[in-house]
């Protein structure tokens, strides 16, 4: 059974976070073998003290290893400093995503993970974002932090780490599946952290902006070195060769049902006309 590490930015939260993490862990069928890293802000009101007085003793009964990251504030548009950041200090062998308003559903999720060891791949969880295709919570090996010295450079993380996992037909949808207990999805959660969200996608003029001509070489250039790791360990993606022969569309398996949107970059298939639209 392999190490895995959940890597959790959290601000404003602290009951919410403590019942989604709780949930998490005790639904793994072996907790013990999980590691959380928590990113929190050093403005947030008490939230050190409550990590120490509330979730660190469950944490300690079942045995998880839990760090906590402090940052200065960097808002939701700099997420990804966040993620990279707790990536560097995680020791698992995989790398779980996971948000203070995640609901996890299935039990021994863990055990599901496991049989995917030794395997480069991107698994998405199952969710209730109406079969949108990115993996919204990613878990990825850890050698993808160690190839690239990141795991993102988009506070879109799901985005960004999804459509290199397009581009390299790396994407698995597996068997566990969360409910992501979001105001715009379930109602609940409309707090502060919510409404102050703030997206890089839609402005592809901006540097930042996930579209930007930049932000779409960045990922380009991170599928390159991902398809060369994956020939080093005999793991070739023949989609990949594919793609750079010109002979199929980078993202013709990234399928957006009709009314679910996605960030932008080249082109992706709509799941009811099949007409190739762009993003």
């Amino acid at each position: 059974m392999n190490k895995i590490s959940i890597l959790l930015p959290t601000r404003g939260r602290k009951e919410v976070m403590l019942s989604s993490v709780e949930g998490l862990l005790s639904k793994a069928s072996d907790p013990s073998r999980l590691e959380l890293l928590l990113g929190i802000d050093n403005d947030d009101d008490g939230m050190q003290e409550y990590i120490k007085e509330n979730l660190a003793p469950i944490c300690n009964k079942l045995g998880v290893e839990c760090k906590a990251q402090v940052f200065p504030p960097l808002g939701y548009g700099k997420l990804h400093h966040y993620v990279n950041t707790l990536a560097a200090h995680a020791t698992g062998e995989w790398l779980f995503f996971w948000n203070d308003d995640g609901l996890m559903v299935t039990q021994d999720w863990d055990d599901v993970i496991d049989t995917f060891n030794g395997e480069f791949k991107l698994l998405g969880p199952k969710d209730n974002h109406n079969g949108h295709p990115y993996a919204i919570f990613p878990i990825v090996p850890r050698d993808w932090f160690v190839l690239m010295g990141h795991l993102s450079q988009n506070a879109q993380n799901d985005a960004w780490l999804s459509h290199i996992a397009y581009m390299l037909d790396i994407f698995e949808r597996i068997d566990v599946e969360f409910i992501h207990d979001r105001a715009d999805i379930t109602g609940n959660n409309d707090d502060d952290t919510f409404k102050n969200r703030e997206y890089k996608e839609g402005n592809p003029e901006d540097p930042e902006d996930f579209g930007h001509t930049d932000q779409q070489k960045a990922r380009v250039q991170s599928a390159y070195k991902i398809a060369w790791f994956l020939e080093k360990i005999g793991q070739p993606s023949e989609w990949w060769n594919k793609v750079v022969a010109g002979e199929v569309q980078p993202f013709e398996k990234m399928i957006f049902p009709k009314n679910v949107a996605g960030a932008g970059q080249l082109a992706a298939k709509n799941i009811d006309d099949q007409e190739t639209i762009s993003l």
